[in-house]
């Protein structure tokens, strides 16, 4: 008689954001609203859903091995930008890689922004809206799950395609009012998804941290 164990493995992100704050104009990230998980078991996610407020959010992934039965876990990360003048957001990546090969990797972790929607009546509303999400980012990984011939699960984008400052969305002026302090009608909001499916891996504890940065980005007219 052979003995299976299953190990618990737990995937921690820490994600938070820096907002910029110049004369005359606001380049700000903060909550988008409250932060969802599905699928998971015995994880969880906190984070704020106060969108004047700055963006921290703590993902605990949770049984990632077999013993959670459920086809995936998803997490939806609401983040709010605003800015005066064209922009771009940029997500840096810093943490722990597994050794061992078959324990949970970055390529295991799906990444992926979309859906970008005005928040209310100071968003500032273009005639040409050229907000662009980069690829391969622009994709729900949740939704294009495949399996590689290794016989692990693979995403169109994953926390490996994040280097140390990684371009995945620009476009034109988000606010429309004249206010630096941040409201809850004047930003633009979009949704970094996180996803990963529950396998048999080796046992490990990985952690990850990302962080958003708007800044200046290319000349967009509005």
């Amino acid at each position: 008689m052979k003995n299976w164990i299953i190990p618990i493995l737990f995937f921690v992100v820490s994600i938070a954001s820096l907002g910029k704050l110049t004369f005359a104009q606001t380049l700000n990230i903060t909550s988008g609203g409250q932060p969802t998980i599905t699928g998971a078991l015995n994880g969880s996610v906190s984070g704020t859903s106060d969108v004047t407020q700055n963006l921290t959010v703590t993902i605990n992934f949770g049984e990632v091995s077999a013993a959670n039965t459920n086809n995936i876990v998803k997490v939806i990360v609401p983040l709010a930008i605003r800015s005066r003048e064209p922009y771009m957001v940029t997500v840096a990546y810093t943490g722990s890689t597994n050794l061992n090969a078959q324990a949970l990797q970055k390529t295991d972790i799906g990444f992926g922004v979309n859906n970008l929607r005005a928040m209310g009546t100071q968003s500032q509303v273009c005639t040409n809206s050229n907000h662009i999400f980069y690829s391969p980012f622009n994709n729900d990984p949740s939704t294009n799950v495949t399996i590689n011939s290794a016989g692990r699960a693979a995403y169109p984008s994953t926390l490996n395609n994040i280097g140390s400052s990684t371009v995945i969305l620009s476009g034109p002026r988000l606010t429309h009012n004249s206010n630096n302090i941040p409201q809850t009608n004047d930003a633009y909001i979009f949704d970094a998804i996180f996803a990963i499916t529950p396998q048999y891996y080796a046992a490990g504890l990985s952690t990850a941290s990302l962080t958003f940065t708007i800044s200046s980005g290319p000349n967009v007219p509005c």
